[in-house]
């Protein structure tokens, strides 16, 4: 009888680890410096989000974000609608989860003084960061004042190299976004054109690779909390909320106020009916950026924006209210 139960005793303790559940990773979550994103950091500060469930991971520039994307290294991330169309058409089957923002006015061609309108830039040397978003605005911005591509000096300048080459004379013009705009702007320059002569055009979004969000829809659900928390937070506490942010983008509280005025942070509702309809705004938004990526060999072939968009994050947190 005594054998007997150490036999029965070794069983139980030999199957007591195929009974417990194993823990998760954090959601690997890439972002850049961008005012739409800071909300997620800012959840973090204030406990809405935790790095034992997700884990933010900084890059310096989007190019960056979204090659780790790409190669598997991040589960999610917040980047441009026109990179989440690459990615789709390279097959990595990108979910968009929330729309973060509409850039009015925080993506931007800044200029020396003597270059006074966009027809000025002609001859001139524009640097241009190497991503879609970059040169989408410069392109709408050369066709509204009846320019060719042909007629600037494009200069392909990483965005955190701008501001030294704007202030050592290498170029007269740069197409950037915050909080690079208000640092160019600090060292003399200003603003010919910005995206709210686009209206709609320029979107942020994050998006979770398709077999994360099947395999953790709980850790996708917290992190798409975290950043609406957050942004409401901002609403009802702007002061200690700008505080908290404006450090990491190495800038004013007063001046990250001043470049959320130029974007259009949504809110669940917004997202609702933006990622729950097939025919939402969004999707003609997307399908005018694709043409222009068509045109510009930024795409080989058309793709299906629209399946891109899931709203079961959003729903789920709906339904929990």
């Amino acid at each position: 009888m005594q054998n007997l139960a150490r036999l029965f005793s070794l069983i139980l303790l030999l199957s007591i680890p195929a009974c417990t559940h194993e823990e998760k990773e954090p959601l690997r979550v890439g972002t850049i410096l961008w005012p739409g994103s800071e909300p997620i950091f800012l959840a973090r500060d204030l406990g809405y989000i935790d790095d034992g469930s997700i884990r933010l991971v900084e890059y310096t520039t989007l190019g960056e974000a979204s090659r780790e994307f790409r190669n598997g290294m991040l589960d999610a991330a917040f980047i441009t609608f026109d990179i989440a169309l690459q990615l789709q058409q390279q097959g990595i089957e990108p979910r968009v989860v929330l729309v973060i923002d509409y850039s009015e006015g925080a993506d931007a061609i800044v200029a020396r003084p003597g270059v006074r309108r966009l027809e000025d830039l002609r001859g001139k040397r524009v640097a241009v960061e190497d991503m879609v978003v970059s040169i989408y605005v410069l392109g709408r911005a050369l066709k509204m004042a009846g320019l060719q591509p042909s007629d600037i000096q494009v200069v392909r300048i990483p965005v955190d190299q701008q501001l030294r080459s704007y202030e050592s004379g290498q170029v007269d013009a740069v197409v950037t976004y915050e909080p690079f705009v208000d640092k160019l702007r600090a060292a003399g320059a200003h603003t010919i054109f910005d995206s709210r002569q686009l209206p709609g055009e320029i979107v942020d979004v994050l998006v979770v690779n398709k077999d994360v969000l099947e395999k953790s829809p709980e850790q996708v659900e917290q992190l798409v909390q975290g950043w609406l928390q957050a942004r409401h937070y901002l609403e009802e506490h702007p002061a200690d909320a700008l505080a908290r942010m404006s450090p990491r983008l190495d800038t004013s509280p007063s001046e990250l106020a001043s470049m959320f005025d130029k974007l259009r942070m949504l809110s669940l509702e917004e997202n609702l009916s933006l990622l729950g309809k097939p025919s939402s705004p969004l999707v003609e938004s997307a399908r005018q950026l694709q043409r222009f990526m068509l045109e510009e060999g930024l795409l080989r072939e058309p793709v299906q924006p629209e399946q891109m968009l899931d709203a079961r994050p959003l729903e789920a947190l709906q339904e929990s209210r």
